[in-house]
């Protein structure tokens, strides 16, 4: 199966491009490398590969321990220190310097990315408002109607947009698709918004949209796939 990826923006640069985000198919722990292994006919079991794994672990750990630096085919190890010292006098203090592990990719790894591995579009995912459900205080009805000039709450994810910003927002669209927003806002939250309905909505059916930046990027928005109702 091949490398799946899709386009998104760039955020680095100010100029109209893309960069790629590849998309995990899946998660492979130790078991999964050993039923690839076995699969794939080795003639050692299980049980064997296993205990190698566990060999080699103990093996890489002692040697890393002993300040060595291991290169492998598939990768490379080595060790640094991280923290600040204050002068040359200064020694290790557990407390402001830590021993962490260095790794890259070994000699055969890369050459197998350059030589084997193939990938493939996909469409990009956009992330978007999403609202579940409309809940009208007044009458306790959701999903259903509208009271003019009374308190509503929509739930769901990914709702919370900035009051400052003149693009984003609460909005009501009519059957004439013309925007009306929603300018009295008791509660802005990532699952949760509560506003105040304008009180000289004309009578008929409207759709609710939410207008956010999700992590500062373009303009998002949103829509409750049921029509609201003012009668």
């Amino acid at each position: 199966m091949p490398i799946q990826y899709s386009l998104r923006s760039n955020p680095l640069t100010a100029a109209d491009d893309y960069v790629a985000n590849v998309t995990s198919s899946r998660t492979a722990d130790l078991d999964a490398v050993i039923d690839r292994m076995v699969s794939q006919g080795s003639s050692i079991t299980r049980a064997d590969i296993l205990s190698v794994f566990e060999n080699f672990e103990a093996a890489l750990e002692s040697l890393l321990s002993e300040g060595a630096n291991v290169t492998l085919p598939f990768a490379n190890f080595s060790s640094s220190i991280k923290g600040i010292f204050d002068s040359p006098a200064d020694t290790f203090d557990q407390t402001r310097h830590q021993v962490v592990p260095n790794l890259q990719a070994g000699v055969k790894l890369r050459q197998a990315y350059r030589q084997k591995m193939t990938v493939q579009k996909q469409e990009a995912t956009v992330v978007t408002p999403s609202l579940l459900e409309y809940l009208d205080i007044n009458t306790g009805e959701r999903n259903t109607v509208i009271t003019k000039g009374g308190m509503a709450q929509v739930t769901g994810h990914r709702l919370k947009f900035d009051p400052t910003d003149a693009l984003q927002g609460i909005y009501l669209i009519d059957e004439q698709n013309n925007p009306i927003a929603i300018t009295i806002i008791g509660e802005n939250k990532p699952s949760r918004l509560m506003f105040m309905m304008p009180p000289d909505l004309a009578s008929g059916e409207y759709t609710l949209e939410v207008r956010t930046k999700i992590n500062s990027d373009r303009l998002r928005s949103g829509r409750l796939e049921k029509q609201l109702t003012v009668a």
